[in-house]
């Protein structure tokens, strides 16, 4: 084991965790909100690992990766533990194939011939996989999917074009790489989403099915307690106007999004109890004064369930509208 493969597998290693670290709250969204296939490009790394190291430090690799992409998972089916350290071990146990394969060949017949025993053999594991668990009818569309081995292919193809420019150029192009997958990246998830219907088309904000699961996630992420805000206008049209009126109001990190036909839903981490009711006075203030006639409710939790946080504000809503005697005009 030389001094340029240590090194390889450290930088490796940590743009590896770099780039999951910095993907992952969007990448949290993507599984939620699409179970298709999109390319996730942690292959990339992997791959890039198999050309440039040994058999043993890309076993290594892998796991040190998988690790790194663990925490994104946690926010779909509760991770399923067992099922990721199956995928790790399979994934380890193709790219110690893979790379068998190109360092016993010519580099210009060994890579691309790796690229495809990987690919060979992830497609047909989880062929096996889909088989074994009764679900055998769905493997015709699934082998003849031309998109999702193009994407397979694509991915192993990037990481090996990468791992040859580590070796014959400098390792520290892997640096460059890192931005470029991180932009191939979002804009990818951008595209799901926006297939999906994740954004509302009048005002941008995430759509109510994308906003709770980010909101969800965030609730278990914060430490303190967390304001929810509830804006309901009086009349159609006016939650650009709103939206307007309570920017000054918000940080970048505080998250937007719709709900039902017209509310606007606001999520603001307040560290103190006392925080949201500050907030929501303040806000209730700037849309009096902007003339913006609209409800709004607010729910102060430290806990980590969204359903409650929701059910909390709404009853404040509602309570401030009975109280006033106003009723909306849609």
């Amino acid at each position: 084991m030389t001094v340029y493969e240590i090194e390889s597998f450290a930088l490796l290693a940590f743009l590896s965790l770099t780039y999951s670290a910095s993907l992952m709250r969007i990448e949290k969204l993507r599984r939620v909100v699409s179970l298709d296939r999109v390319p996730d490009m942690l292959g990339v790394w992997t791959f890039a690992a198999t050309v440039t190291l040994p058999p043993a430090l890309v076993a290594a690799f892998v796991v040190v990766a998988n690790l790194g992409e663990w925490p994104s998972r946690k926010a779909y089916k509760h991770g399923r533990p067992a099922k990721y350290a199956v995928s790790t071990v399979a994934t380890a146990t193709w790219c110690v194939t893979a790379s068998e394969v190109v360092h016993r060949l010519p580099m210009a017949i060994g890579v691309p011939l790796g690229v495809l025993t990987f690919c060979a053999l992830s497609i047909g594991f989880i062929a096996f996989v889909v088989y074994a668990s009764g679900q055998g009818h769905i493997l015709g569309s699934m082998m003849s999917d031309p998109k999702a081995h193009l994407i397979e292919i694509g991915t192993q193809g990037i990481g090996a074009a990468l791992g040859v420019g580590m070796l014959y150029l400098h390792p520290t192009i892997a640096v460059g790489a890192l931005v470029l997958l991180y932009g191939l990246h979002l804009a990818s998830l951008r595209h799901v989403v926006e297939v999906e219907d994740a954004f509302d088309p009048v005002t941008g904000l995430w759509s109510e099915e994308a906003w709770m699961v980010q909101a969800q996630q965030r609730l278990h992420d914060v430490y303190g307690s967390v304001a929810l805000f509830m804006i309901d206008p009086d009349e159609a049209g006016q939650e650009v106007r709103i939206l307007q009126t309570i920017e000054s109001g918000l940080q970048p990190t505080d998250l937007l999004g719709r709900y039902g036909s017209r509310q606007i839903l606001v999520l603001i981490p307040v560290g103190l109890p006392e925080g949201g009711p500050f907030l929501a006075t303040g806000f209730r203030k700037d849309l009096a004064a902007a003339g913006v006639r609209a409800a709004l409710g607010c729910a102060t939790t430290a806990d980590a369930e969204l359903e409650g946080l929701l059910i909390e504000a709404m009853s404040d809503l509602m309570g401030r509208r009975d109280a006033a005697g106003i009723t909306r005009n849609w």
